[in-house]
Parts: structure tokens; C-alpha cells; sequence
């Protein structure tokens, strides 16, 4: 089984990694919506996605588990990859006393750990050179999220605490979580897509709850932005690693093309046999 493992082809890869809301990326029963599904509608047969998302985890024990993730040189798994999104802070965020809380500058170490590994032993894609200066090491791009905004009596309710009961998690302290995730991004030269901002985290808990389906996991318009946010972003900082569209996904300009010959050219090619 493994050496047939070694000889299948593989396509270049991208890996999601992250908390509860990368896990339920492909979406979340009776829903078929996430963010992480539409990612691979929109890279098939271009890329393998991914998802290495773990319910409940946060940077602490993402950098635990991180040397399960990250691929050995030498190994089946130890391909090119495209890009990499680090999604944690959600649970970072529960508020000081609570079991899954990480203080504010342990987060923003783990942050900085977790891409200096996911750097030092994963193998960027050719593709990656395009967004790199003349002589600059190439290097995998890592795109880290924010966390979302929180709607703490809709979560409350979810975990089935009295109204007037406090609950473990607050919009204020998510917003202050994500700002350093924007500050490691800037330090460390890494894309930040800013979901607090995207889902509308700074409006009223109306506006952004409906993007929550429990007041702390995106619902179906969530993960819709989130998805649309991310190919923004890609558009913006890597447009070579969107999924080519012209010429017919295979021949254009830009971008990452199908793979494998046209079917016209499978079919030509086999007259041409005759």
C-alpha cells in the first residue's frame, strides 16, 4: 500500500490549518456551505486542499502537534505547496481563567513559531517565486486570519448558560486578539486576512451575528465572506496562485492550470493513435 502511495502523482498542495472553524470548513450538518469546500471547488484539479483543522485547539497545542503537520523531507508528503492559511485565535481568546485561554504574548510567540516552522520545512511551489524580490529566498506563503467576532450571549445560549450568566468569550477581547495577529503579520511579512473586519465585528452584534451560526462558528454567509475575502487577498498580495481562467484553465497567462490535457486533446490524440 505505501509503495503505491509513493508512486501516486500528487498535485501541489494547500494546507489549512486551524481551530473548530477550519475543521468545519467543509461545513457544518444539515449545511454543505464552508469556506474551506468552496477553496477546493475553486483549485480542483489544480491543487490538493488540505484541511488540518483540530476542534478546540489553540496556538498551544498547535504548536505542539505542528511537527505532525508539517511534512518530513524526503517523504510522499513532501510536496510544493502553494500556500498556507494559520486560523487560530478563537479559542486564544477565551477570556483569562478560562481552560482554552492563551495570555496575549504567548498567542503572538506561538504565531511567530508556528510560521517560522511552516517556512523552515515546507517546500514552496515555483509558483511562489513570482512574489518574491531577485536573489530572495523562496519561501511558502502564509496567510494568517484573525479571529471572528464574537456574539457572546448567542454562545452563551449554545453552551446552555443562564442569560444573565457570564460567558467564556467577548467580542472586545477577540478584536484585541486579532490586532496581534495583524501585528506578527506585518512583522513577519505574512498576508493578514482580517475576518473581525470582514464579518463586520466592529458594527452591532446584529449585523455581524447572522454570520455566526452559535455566536462563535461561521454560518453560511460567514464562511461565504470568508471565503471571498481569502481570493481578495490572493487577488491582491499572489495573484499567480488564483486558479488560472483563460486560456481554458490550462494555456493562459497567470495563475495555477488544470491539470492534464484538455479533454479536445485527448480526443485528438487518440485519432492521431488510429
Amino acid at each position: 500500500m505505501m509503495a503505491a502511495l509513493m508512486n501516486l502523482h500528487s498535485r501541489p498542495l494547500i494546507i489549512l490549518f486551524g481551530d473548530s472553524i477550519t475543521q468545519q470548513g467543509f461545513g457544518w450538518p444539515p449545511s454543505c456551505v464552508g469556506w474551506v469546500s468552496f477553496l477546493a471547488r475553486d483549485y480542483c484539479r489544480r491543487a490538493d486542499v488540505l484541511n488540518r483543522g483540530f476542534s478546540g485547539y489553540n496556538t498551544n497545542h498547535a504548536v505542539e502537534i505542528l511537527p505532525t503537520i508539517l511534512p518530513s523531507k524526503g517523504s510522499f508528503d513532501h510536496q510544493d505547496v502553494l500556500f498556507t492559511t494559520v486560523f487560530f485565535g478563537a479559542n486564544d481568546a477565551a477570556l483569562p481563567g478560562e481552560i482554552q485561554h492563551v495570555p496575549e504574548d504567548s498567542y503572538d510567540q506561538n504565531l511567530r513559531t508556528i510560521v517560522k516552522e511552516i517556512r523552515r520545512n515546507m517546500r514552496a511551489h515555483s509558483m511562489a517565486e513570482a512574489t518574491t524580490s531577485p536573489g530572495e529566498k523562496i519561501e511558502v506563503p502564509v496567510i494568517l486570519f484573525t479571529p471572528p467576532p464574537v456574539d457572546a450571549e448567542a454562545w452563551g445560549r449554545e453552551q446552555g448558560s443562564p442569560t444573565d450568566a457570564p460567558t467564556d468569550r467577548s467580542n472586545k477581547n477577540a478584536q484585541r486578539y486579532g490586532d496581534v495577529v495583524k501585528r506578527v503579520g506585518k512583522d513577519m511579512g505574512c498576508s493578514v486576512l482580517d475576518v473581525f473586519s470582514l464579518l463586520g465585528g466592529n458594527r452591532s452584534v446584529q449585523h455581524f451575528g447572522k454570520h455566526l451560526r452559535d455566536g462563535l462558528h461561521l454560518s453560511d454567509s460567514g464562511n461565504e465572506i470568508v471565503h471571498t475575502g481569502l481570493m481578495k487577498l490572493l487577488q491582491k498580495d499572489h495573484p499567480n496562485l488564483l486558479p488560472m481562467v483563460d486560456g481554458e484553465g490550462k494555456y493562459g497567462a497567470d495563475g495555477v492550470p488544470l491539470e492534464g490535457k484538455l479533454w479536445r486533446e485527448m480526443c485528438n490524440d487518440k485519432k492521431s493513435f488510429k
